[in-house]
């Protein structure tokens, strides 16, 4: 009972903390965890009972409800655009993108959350903001703590497929590239390792790490850094065969927590950009401090969400009625 009182004042306190903190980094885009106050004070709790109800009947929706948030603000800013479909047959958006096809989903679920909010507050709540709440209150239904979500985002009408290779971290990036990725939009290499460990949760294809298993550096054989039992546990799940199959990208796969850093250090990651993590001293450090205190961790990645959700918008259109289309403006 102690140590749990301890966990809640801890997290009360990094709450505190959290909104006092970052409502200077934010003033100038002027967010606000109050904006929806008066004209849509129930949107953060229409969210939060959707969300609940969505990852209670598929747990691993919480990993993908907040990747989508991550593959927006990376590309055109924190303006919903990951979530507008095509209209021309010519002209492919963000979703459509290769890094992006087949691979995001959750966009069913954000255009039921939009609907919703819609009937209670017509023309308030901009989807750029529904990704931002649904990326928090999916790692809290997870395990994850909570932390303020600044609200004000102003959505974005364009969106390229093209735009997306280049903008997003891939799981074949080296440190230095990463690091150069995450610059782009604003963010450090602190931000890039503690942001990293949103793959405490979710999945991957087999196919992803078939080079580290079968063909490390073109050469027939296992990545050597890679824990010879991990190896082949991952052979017997994901045999040459199985590209397409699926493997849970850390030990407790739809819990978030900071199991994540320990598996990399005990040479059990998976991707290629989550193992060059420990190819810097940085991020070796932050590892093992995620390790002795996971709460540190979970109150980081916290602030690292608020400041990635902070990334302006590159060409701000106004407030969509429907989340995968762009009304004109009259």
């Amino acid at each position: 009972m102690a140590s749990e009182s301890l966990r809640l004042q801890w997290r009360m306190l990094a709450s505190t903390i959290l909104v006092f903190f970052f409502a200077a980094v934010v003033a100038d885009a002027q967010l606000s965890p109050g904006f929806y106050g008066r004209t849509c004070p129930q949107a953060a709790s229409i969210v939060k009972a959707k969300v609940d109800a969505f990852v209670e009947a598929d747990r691993g929706l919480a990993a993908a409800l907040m990747r989508l948030h991550f593959h927006d603000c990376f590309v055109r800013g924190c303006d919903g655009s990951v979530l507008l479909n095509s209209t021309d047959p010519n002209v492919l958006t963000e979703k459509s993108a290769l890094l992006n096809n087949n691979s995001l989903r959750g966009f069913e679920q954000i255009d039921e959350i939009k609907m919703e909010l819609e009937c209670a507050c017509p023309g308030v709540v901009s989807c750029a903001d529904i990704l931002a709440l649904v990326a928090r209150d999916a790692t809290v239904k997870v395990g994850g703590w909570s932390w303020p979500v600044f609200l004000g985002r102003i959505d974005g009408a364009g969106s390229f497929a093209d735009e997306v290779n280049g903008s997003l971290p891939e799981r074949r990036d080296n440190f230095t590239k990463l690091v150069d990725t995450f610059a782009k939009v604003g963010l450090d290499a602190k931000d890039m390792i503690i942001l990293s460990g949103g793959h405490s949760i979710g999945q991957t294809h087999c196919g992803a790490f078939f080079e580290r298993l079968y063909n490390f550096e073109g050469k027939n054989i296992t990545d050597p850094s890679m824990d010879p039992d991990f190896a082949a546990m991952l052979k017997a799940q994901c045999p040459q065969t199985r590209p397409f199959g699926f493997m849970a990208l850390d030990a407790t796969n739809g819990t978030f927590d900071s199991t994540y850093y320990l598996d990399l250090l005990t040479n059990k990651g998976l991707l290629e950009s989550d193992v060059a993590l420990l190819s810097h001293p940085l991020g070796v450090e932050y590892a093992l401090k995620a390790v002795q205190d996971p709460n540190i961790f979970l109150f980081e990645f916290g602030m690292a969400m608020i400041k990635m959700g902070n990334i302006p918008a590159s060409d701000p259109y106004g407030w969509r009625q429907n989340c995968a289309f762009t009304e004109p403006k009259h």
